[in-house]
């Protein structure tokens, strides 16, 4: 073991070993695993809960529902104890699962939600818009016996900060829940600043959601494990620190406690790379005792923007395989529900970029085939629309792109190429010989039809969303007149 978490970058850094670190990382957390005898038999009943196949929550610390007829949330408490933290670690909600995690929120008595994702990424539905869309606006969440009100917001340059005010119908109680919602932060990618990530972070920890007296905070991306996990990572490594000198923290046993309670934690070398990149920046702040006086950014705005601004996806490195190695015993598909994983990625080479992720791409199991379920929501496959794409003039590389097990049967929307057209221009123009005056127009023409685009599909989204709601509320009806008759 290095002298010190600087010692261990510099290391890392000069030699280019963060891919062989973080695969060592991952085959010591499968045979640890292994050896403890960890199972996720609940969550393969439930396959069509989750997101990802491949992403389960362990079975000792899964998060279990009361108010439901079954239990099954892909959620799992994480705790480090040296640092006293607890969090709740799960994936960004489906339509069927929205009610789930309001309920998870109220029951758990968290006081904040810490979103590290966008709804929409690379043209990829991310996550479902679980909170009301506008301030002022309310969530009926009837079948948990929840109401959800939209109180204020406020944005940020790199993240908003919402206020709900979650209900329970019954008792009439209330409190409030604080959403921190981070916005500059690509789907396998790394924040662009170290410094922006610990602004927010301190954010949070001003807010007291934290801390031991309050219910562990709900800590989600897409699938809950990569920025996710690096959040948590850096917090606990962060707080040790402070206790106990740099010299008695291995980022790496860190880790390795962190993935006890949710598989894979920190997905890619890279967000391994930006957590000690992170972790070396606020030591600096703690050794000259400026962490807790870190200025938050400029407000804003105290409207959201989210609906308002076009969402122009950052390029984002393929998808890969979400946990390397697990195919190694830890969790199995039978043929029916899964294709086999492949195991390219431990030949690997570290990559040349850290803005860059270059390893090999595998495929997701497919979706298991629908069989006869105790479930009474048929929509819970998960997403029903995939945006093809929000940058009209963009080339079309769908090869590349590998589909959430939530999103894989379904149709595309197409492209419209008098949009097209309209942005690329007369098709006898060379790019390079555009003027800037033509350039900027084509610039502003490009977010106008981004920004009407996207608030079209996010309306047709919202419309079978509430059909699919409606559906589900004259199946359930249909059986109890069948039951009572």
């Amino acid at each position: 073991m290095l002298n010190s978490i600087e010692d261990e970058y510099n290391e890392y850094e000069k030699n280019r070993t963060w891919n062989r670190v973080y695969q060592e990382i991952c085959a010591n957390a499968v045979s640890a695993a292994r050896k403890n005898g960890f199972s996720v038999d609940v969550s393969k009943k439930n396959i069509r809960l989750n997101r990802y196949g491949d992403v389960q929550p362990y079975d000792h610390s899964r998060v279990k529902l009361q108010r439901t007829n079954f239990d099954y949330i892909n959620a799992n408490i994480v705790k480090c104890d040296r640092a006293n933290r607890r969090y709740i670690l799960c994936q960004g909600p489906l339509p069927a699962t929205v009610t789930h995690f309001w309920l998870m929120v109220w029951e758990q008595n968290s006081k904040a939600i810490l979103m590290l994702n966008k709804l929409i990424e690379d043209r990829h539905i991310k996550c479902h818009l679980y909170w009301p869309e506008k301030i002022g606006q309310k969530l009926n969440l009837s079948e948990v016996g929840l109401t959800v009100d939209y109180v204020k917001c406020e944005t940020y340059s790199n993240y908003c900060k919402r206020t709900f005010k979650i209900t329970d119908v019954d008792s009439t109680k209330s409190r409030e829940v604080i959403q921190f919602h981070y916005t500059n932060w690509p789907d396998f990618g790394i924040p662009t600043s170290p410094i922006a990530f610990l602004k927010f972070l301190q954010s949070v920890r001003k807010a007291g959601v934290l801390e031991e007296n309050v219910g562990p905070a709900v800590v989600h991306c897409s699938a809950g494990i990569g920025r996710s996990g690096t959040f948590c990572l850096v917090d606990c490594c962060l707080i040790i620190i402070d206790k106990f000198g740099e010299n008695n923290v291995s980022v790496k046993e860190v880790l390795m406690e962190l993935r006890k309670y949710r598989m894979g934690l920190i997905q890619t070398p890279d967000q391994l790379y930006f957590s000690y990149k992170a972790i070396l920046e606020g030591m600096k702040f703690l050794k000259e005792n400026r962490f807790q006086s870190l200025e938050d950014d400029p407000l804003i705005s105290n409207e959201d923007r989210m609906f308002t601004e076009p969402d122009e996806p950052p390029v984002i490195p393929q998808r890969t395989q979400s946990l390397h190695l697990q195919h190694s015993g830890l969790i199995s598909y039978d043929n029916n529900t899964s294709s086999k994983l492949n195991n390219n990625d431990a030949s690997q080479n570290a990559p040349a970029s850290h803005a860059e992720n270059h390893l090999a791409n595998r495929p997701l199991p497919e979706l298991p085939t629908n069989s006869s379920s105790d479930s009474d929501d048929s929509s819970s496959s998960g997403e029903e629309e995939i945006i093809r794409s929000i940058n009209t003039s963009e080339e079309e590389n769908d090869d590349d792109l590998l589909r959430d097990a939530s999103e894989m049967d379904v149709a595309e929307i197409e492209k419209d190429p008098e949009t097209s057209r309209e942005v690329n221009g007369n098709g006898n123009d060379d790019e390079n010989t555009t003027s800037p005056n033509n350039s900027t127009e084509v610039r502003r023409r490009k977010r106008l039809e981004n920004n009407k685009n996207m608030e079209e599909k996010i309306r047709d989204i919202k419309r079978k969303q509430k059909e699919m709601e409606d559906s589900v509320l004259t199946s359930k009806k249909r059986r109890e007149n069948i039951r009572s008759e």
